[in-house]
């Protein structure tokens, strides 16, 4: 279940993205290199966010079992 919604948000989103770039793939043609520089820098900054996240996240505190033996 945890994957089934962020696929459906992104599909309506993709959706809803092609829907508005439609009508303007006459002036995308003369800037595509623009749109994927940005896109490019875009996803490093989000995978560079992403791994300073996880890096600086606190660890979940482990658990030891302790040995009780009831006599």
């Amino acid at each position: 279940m945890k994957k089934i919604v962020p696929f459906i948000l992104l599909a309506f989103f993709s959706l809803r993205l092609f829907a508005s770039v439609g009508p303007h793939i006459q002036q995308l043609e003369h800037d595509g290199f623009t749109i994927l520089r940005s896109a490019l820098i875009v996803g490093v900054v989000c995978f560079t966010i992403s791994l300073i996240i996880k890096k600086f996240k606190k660890p979940s505190s482990i658990t030891t079992k302790t040995d009780d033996i009831s006599e």
